[in-house]
């Protein structure tokens, strides 16, 4: 079954007209962003609003993460530089029949499988994301990290790519 595209949601659900949605998609055309920004940039609609309709569309949940702290022992799970280099915040651990996980992350865009990925394998959960504005996100990340030392002894941070390798043999004679 076909998604709804965003736009045509939000129109549906009374949110925005028909000339909005049009100027949005002209403005996104443009500018080469997503729908639900050129929405929210041409002020068709307040963010929550686009990010409420986004997350029904995308089948997850909406937070929104204001004052939030989050747990250093949550935070530690993920190495800090997949956190900022991906955008993501890891929220807490859910339970699930007698057996911790799956990981809650916080990101601004659940479709990006890749961070989420990377996310489970650094941590050793399953990976449960929820959506939240990239605002959010950030401010959340700047309280946390800001200042702080960012090597965490238990998370797995992978060494940048020292790029190909080459091989060398040993002399036998030595």
């Amino acid at each position: 079954m076909a998604r709804v595209r965003l736009g045509q949601m939000l129109l549906d659900e009374g949110c925005i007209n028909e000339i909005q949605l049009r100027s949005a998609i002209a403005h996104q055309d443009r500018w080469n962003t997503r729908i639900g920004e050129a929405l929210v940039a041409l002020g068709y609609l307040p963010e929550r609003t686009m990010l409420t309709a986004l997350a029904k569309q995308l089948g997850v949940p909406y937070v929104e993460l204001g004052d939030r702290r989050i747990p250093r022992a949550i935070l530690n799970l993920v190495p800090v530089s997949i956190i900022r280099r991906r955008h993501l915040v890891p929220l807490g651990l859910l339970q699930q029949a007698h057996r911790r996980g799956p990981l809650l992350v916080a990101v601004s865009d659940p479709a990006d499988l890749a961070s989420l990925d990377e996310v489970a394998f650094a941590s050793g959960f399953p990976v449960k994301a929820v959506l939240a504005s990239q605002s959010d996100v950030d401010q959340l990340i700047h309280r946390h990290f800001e200042g702080l030392d960012t090597n965490h002894p238990r998370a797995l941070d992978l060494p940048p790519d020292p790029g190909p390798l080459t091989l060398t043999r040993r002399d036998p004679k030595n």
